[in-house]
This record gives C-alpha cells, structure tokens and sequence, in this order.
C-alpha cells in the first residue's frame, strides 16, 4: 500500500503543480502578453535535410500532376447546370390473352403515365381484371375472411386488408358430397367492385419487349458560362439507324431495352424476373465540358445501374408495380377493368461541370499549394525537437525568451582590421588596457606610489613598447609570424635615442603586466559594458574540421616552449608578455 501511495503521488504532484493558481495564472499573462514569432535556425543534418526535401517533392507532385492538371485548378469551374429532359418510347408488343386470342398493345398502353419529370415507367407485364359494383365473396388471399358463420363476419367488418365492405354475411357454397359431420367453411360477403382480383398466376411477359426503343432528349446550360448544349449533335440520318452501344455509339441517346438489360444485369434469369414483375433502373447523363477547347467536343457521358434489388436476394416485394383502372357506366351500372402493371421504372439523372481558365483561380491554387508546403517544415521540426538524438541541443537553439522590458540588446560593432581605421582601433586597445592597467595599480599602493613618481615621458614611452608586443599576440596567424609592428620599431628608435630608461619604472610595469595577465579572476573589476566589449572582441567559433584550429594549436605549442624567451625578452624591454584571452567554441 506504501509503494502505491508513493507512486500516486509522484504522478499527482505534477497536475497539482500544473493546475496551480499562480501556474494559471503564469499561462493566462503568458497569453495575453507574450508574443511569438518564428526564429530560422540552419541545421547541418543529412537524415532531416534529405526528409525535408522528399516531403516538399511529394507534395509538389501531388500540387502539379493532380491538382493542377487533373483537377484542372487552373479552370474557374460551374456545377450548377439546369436541364431538361423528354423521353419518347418506340415499339410494339403483344400478348397471348386467351386460346386463340392475342393483345397487341403500343406507346400508348405501356407507358402509364404518359408523362413523368425527369422519369418514365414502361408496361412490360399485366393483370386486368374487369369488374361491376355489386356484391361477391372476399378474396381466397385473404385467410382472414374465411368463416362457419355470420358471427364470425359482423365481429370483423372493419378488417383493414379487406377489398371491400364486409357485409356481415358469411357464404357457404352447397356441396352434397361433404359429410355432415364435417364442418363446412365460407367466404365472408363483401360489398365493393366484383369479382376480386386474383394475382396468384402471374402471367409471362409482354413478348417482344426487349426490341422497344428510349428516346432521350437533354437541353442543358451553364448559367456562370452562358453556354447552352444538347445531346442531339448528330444528324437527322444517323440518328435513324443507330442503337446506344458501349463500343461505337456511345453517344446516339436512342437506347434499346435489351441492351440496358445486358448492361444492368448479366443474369438471364434476373433479366426475365424484371421484365415479369418489374424493376428500377438508373439512367445517368455527365457532361464535362472543357470550355478552353472547342464547343463540339463537349459531349455527354451515359452510365447505367440497377436500383432494385436482385430477386435471388429479397423475399419480399418483389420488382416494381402498381394498378390503375378505367371507369364507364352502361345501363345505369358502373363498371372498371383494373389493371395491375409490372414493368420498368427508369430514372434519368443529369449532372455536369464546366470549366474556363481562370487568373484568380490559378493564383489561388498556387497559393494553397505554397501553403501545404510549409507541412514539410513542421514534420521536420517535430523530428528535430522530439525524434533526433540530438533534440535537446536544437530545442535550445529553437525557443529564445525575449523580455523588452528589462533587456536593452546593443548592436556590437566588429574591430575595424584595415589600416584606415588603425588608429580608431588603437584608441579602442587603450581605453581597455589603460582601465585594467588603472583597476590593477588601485590594489597595490606602493606600486602605483612608485608609478606616479615616475617620469611622464618614460611612463608613455613604456607603454608604446606595451602596445608594440600586444599587438604581436593577436589570434591571427599572420601577425603571429610577424616580429614586430611598426608602432613596436618606432618605440625601440625612440628608446635607443633617449637611452636606457629608469630601472624602477621598468619593474613596476613588468610587475603590473605579470599581476593582469596571472589573474584573469579580477577581469569583473572592468564595467559590465567594457567587460562585455572586451569578451565579444576575443571570441572566435569555428569549426571541428577547420584549417585554423590546427594552426592554432601548434601556434600554442610553440608560445608554451618559447616561454623562457619571451620571458627574457620580456625583461629586456621592461614589459611581461600577456596571453590573448580567446575562446575558441566547436559548433
């Protein structure tokens, strides 16, 4: 129980802290007054350079070959086409009706109702059944209606299935053959148009349906284009001999029924059990018009589907039908022949897209397609700051805290090297020098006590020969190699002119010099700001693999073993040489 108590509050400390008011309050300020801004960072890595650019190369693929040539981001485009459709239906037809007795039937009679929207219903089965008003048994459909007596009947004459007014009368047909201990059924009486149909038996098909013909006209307009097209381009002598095909008429809009069978349906017997008891088809029209090229090869596309589905696969309400009747009156007496369809349903559907090239359009692509490049980049930042081993390090480089309120950030300007300028950087080496030299004399008494007394002309002139040997320690290699500056040959004419200088002084600086150049520790005395100056001024970064480092490090070598040398030397003309204070950082 300890140890899962311990380690519950490990994980609770945190959202503790986390959920702390003042830390809240810390990301509530930091959202209302911090600002953040991009910080370009240069990596050197192979693996996420080379990721960063495959990235960018797909999408510019993706943005050329899809989008811009086969979306055609290009092109201003319309989709709100208007259409109009009218369908015309060729063909006849017969039926075997009875023995000897055949029913030729037309446009007339299978197409039921003469005209749809957009739609068209074509008779290829029926029942008809002619009936008066009058009274007759239900049907034998119904098992309900079935009965041994009139009870039975008044208890049930609102059934809702029923194909008429029950009556409440129950009759039973007279047959002597049946025993009288057996008990003998009837059919309730309705009231209503007798007889009742009988739709066990479906009969076969209207015969000679496959062979009818669909003529399909469509009228459509781009409105944002202004450009009316039809699907009749063809002339009068072509239209009157051609039959919509797959392979060479695709674009004749005459369709025959038993080609869009095949098409929908492969199956011979789904193909009979539709033209028997119905079914619903699919007509679809696309056009897709490139308005860059020429009017003419703007032409539709049909395609075509079964909605209904397959017989084998439903076992209820089958295919599609429905009934209508025709009424008359002879005699004073009211009679209809009911008719129940089967047959198929199509429906026509128009849909389309026009395009046009477009400036705006173009540049708006083009721009969304600079945008998706920059997901190359945020890929490769996750990499770099949560995947790479070596995330920490550009984390650090990534996310700087800029506070403008308590920082003043100064623009450092570069020591000038050329010889125009060589007097501004001498004034520049004095200020600094004479300020340690200043901060160094303040700890030792007798030393500056010592200073003072001496000679003023001396004094300078010491510190020219000072000036001379330290801009022979400056971290380039070529004034390295040199011996001495002219600046150094003209204070050792002057020194030979004036003769040997006093001895005191000389050992005053000699020490002065050894104390600064032994106690880098007291370099703080200086001001923040000369401080800061000085160190920016002596700071080199370079490279693990650069020329100069190698150098640099034999340069070292070979200070270190001249070191008695330059200390002798040093003792010759009054003055202690000083290291360069350079700070060499491996990026």
């Amino acid at each position: 129980m300890s140890t899962r108590d311990s380690s519950a509050k490990v994980h609770c400390v945190p959202l503790r802290e986390y959920c702390s008011f003042s830390n809240v309050k810390s990301m509530v300020r930091g959202f209302v007054y911090e600002y953040e801004t991009p910080k370009i960072v240069t990596i050197h890595s192979i693996s996420i350079a080379l990721m960063c650019r495959l990235i960018q190369l797909l999408i510019l693929i993706y943005g050329i070959i899809y989008l811009m040539i086969h979306k055609k981001g290009y092109q201003e485009t319309d989709t709100s086409i208007i259409s109009s459709i009218t369908l015309k239906v060729k063909g006849i037809g017969y039926n075997q009706t009875g023995q000897n007795q055949t029913l030729v039937i037309d446009g007339a009679d299978y197409i039921v109702p003469p005209q749809e929207n957009n739609a068209l219903f074509l008779m290829t089965n029926f029942i008809r059944t002619d009936q008066e008003h009058g009274k007759c048994p239900e049907s034998p459909d119904e098992k309900m209606s079935s009965c041994t007596g009139n009870d039975y009947c008044l208890a049930n004459q609102n059934f809702q299935k029923a194909n008429g007014k029950w009556t409440g009368i129950c009759l039973i047909k007279n047959n002597s053959f049946v025993n009288a201990s057996e008990t003998t059924k009837g059919r309730c009486e309705l009231e209503g148009w007798c007889p009742v149909e009988n739709d066990r038996n479906i009969p076969f098909p209207i015969r000679d349906a496959l062979n009818f013909t669909i003529f399909v006209k469509n009228f459509i307009e781009f409105p944002r284009f202004k450009v009316i097209r039809k699907n009749i381009q063809e002339d009068a002598a072509y239209l009157k001999r051609c039959h919509y095909d797959q392979g060479e008429h695709k674009g004749c809009p005459i369709f025959r029924v038993g080609t869009l069978l095949d098409i929908v349906e492969s199956d011979p017997f789904e193909q009979l059990q539709m033209l028997k008891l119905g079914g619903v088809i699919r007509l679809k029209i696309h056009w897709d018009c490139n308005l860059d090229k020429s009017s003419s090869l703007c032409k539709p596309e049909y395609s075509f589907g079964r909605l209904d589905g397959p017989y084998k696969e439903q076992s209820f309400s089958h295919g599609f039908n429905f009934r209508f009747a025709s009424h008359w009156k002879h005699q004073n007496r009211s009679y209809r022949t009911l008719t129940k369809a089967f047959g198929l349903r199509f429906i026509i559907s128009v849909s389309g897209q026009a395009g046009r090239f477009d400036v705006i359009t173009l540049t708006l692509n083009i721009g969304s397609l600079i945008g998706i490049l920059g997901l190359a980049t945020f890929i490769c930042d996750i990499v770099a700051l949560y995947v790479h081993r070596q995330s920490d390090v550009y984390r650090q480089q990534k996310f700087q805290d800029v506070d403008l309120h308590f920082q003043q950030v100064e623009g450092l300007k570069p020591l000038p090297t050329d010889s125009s300028t060589d007097q501004a950087r001498r004034t520049y080496l004095d200020h600094i020098d004479g300020t340690v030299l200043n901060n160094h004399a303040t700890d030792d008494g007798d030393a500056t006590h010592n200073a003072e007394t001496a000679p003023k002309t001396e004094f300078q002139l010491e510190e020219v020969n000072y000036h001379s040997l330290y801009d022979n320690l400056q971290p380039t290699t070529k004034e390295i190699s040199q011996q001495l500056t002219p600046r150094a040959a003209f204070a050792n004419t002057q020194r030979q002119k004036t003769g040997s200088t006093s001895s005191n002084t000389s050992s005053l600086l000699s020490s002065m010099k050894q104390k600064y150049s032994t106690k880098h520790s007291q370099l703080p005395y200086l001001s923040s700001e000369e401080n800061q100056l000085y160190d920016k001024s002596n700071i080199v970064f370079v490279d693990e693999d650069t020329p100069e480092l190698s150098e640099r490090n034999e340069l070292h070598q070979r200070t270190d073993g001249n070191q008695q040398f330059s200390n002798s030397s040093s003792t010759n003309h009054g003055l202690s040489v000083r290291p360069t204070s350079t700070v060499e950082t491996l990026l």
